[in-house]
């Protein structure tokens, strides 16, 4: 057991210090900031407003966040495991005495901690966003009733909500071994269900706001910004939801197939 958790150190070690020097770094970067940048615009524009709420702002973020995270996740996901197909580095991996299933795991939690980081980010953004503008004017700074609480938990929700396309894009980058086609894959899987509303949208086949988010929700690339197109809001955010349930249930098996496909393949 000791030398598979070592094994897997080194691998995830490997991974970490390799997409560092990537493309996947600065993306890691560009998504929160560019996110931040889009809603501190929006909330300046609220200035000249009697009455501004910082949960106005919050809400911004977090429906911004959430239909931008799903690009970011299959764009960075699909970078991250081009480059081991474009540099032939993924046959000198398996050349070495290390466990197939060690291999695709730590790549795996090597990703996941660059989109754990984007979290992050995107949190610390926010706050020097508020900070700043509430510098330049006054009544657009957090204040003394900021809802901590609400910002963080707003964000977390997207990144768990979008469990299963951790696991599909990974499974689809690794099996694919181009960039192109998984991210169209995903992207379209993205878009797709908002082409389906504007299209049953123009002919009235949908009229309910339930028909909308069904068509939203049962999608796991658009489940995670499906609480934007929630007429009805809520003062509650949920986090694990029986939809997220699901979706990490599916993402677990998805992994779990995927390491043992991994470990049958022929690499050529």
């Amino acid at each position: 057991m000791k030398r598979y958790l070592q094994s897997f150190q080194r691998v995830l070690r490997s991974e970490i210090l390799k997409l560092r020097g990537t493309f996947v770094f600065w993306l890691t970067l560009l998504y929160p900031l560019c996110t931040v940048f889009l809603v501190t615009l929006i909330w300046i524009g609220n200035r000249q407003a009697k009455v501004v709420s910082t949960d106005q702002y919050i809400s911004n973020l977090g429906n911004s966040a959430s239909f931008f995270l799903t690009f970011f996740i299959v764009l960075l996901i699909s970078l991250a495991c081009n480059i081991e197909f474009k540099s032939s580095m993924l046959k000198h991996l398996l050349a070495l005495p290390v466990p197939r299933p060690i291999i695709y795991l730590g790549k795996f939690t090597g990703i996941m901690l660059f989109i754990g980081l984007a979290l992050v980010l995107t949190i610390i953004f926010a706050y020097l966003s508020l900070l700043i503008c509430g510098l330049i004017y006054p009544k657009l700074g957090m204040g003394t009733s900021f809802n901590h609480a609400a910002l963080v938990l707003n964000l977390l929700r997207s990144y768990i909500a979008a469990a299963a396309i951790y696991s599909i894009q990974y499974w689809l980058s690794m099996k694919l071994k181009n960039h192109t086609l998984p991210v169209a894959i995903g992207s379209t899987l993205i878009v797709l269900p908002i082409a389906i509303l504007i299209i049953l949208g123009i002919t009235g086949l949908i009229s309910r706001n339930a028909d909308f988010l069904r068509v939203i929700t049962y999608n796991p690339y658009s489940y995670p910004y499906s609480p934007g197109f929630n007429f009805v809001k809520s003062a509650e955010i949920v986090i694990f939801t029986t939809n997220t349930i699901v979706f990490i249930i599916i993402s677990i098996a998805i992994l779990a197939f995927g390491t043992w496909e991994f470990g049958r393949r022929n690499v050529s």
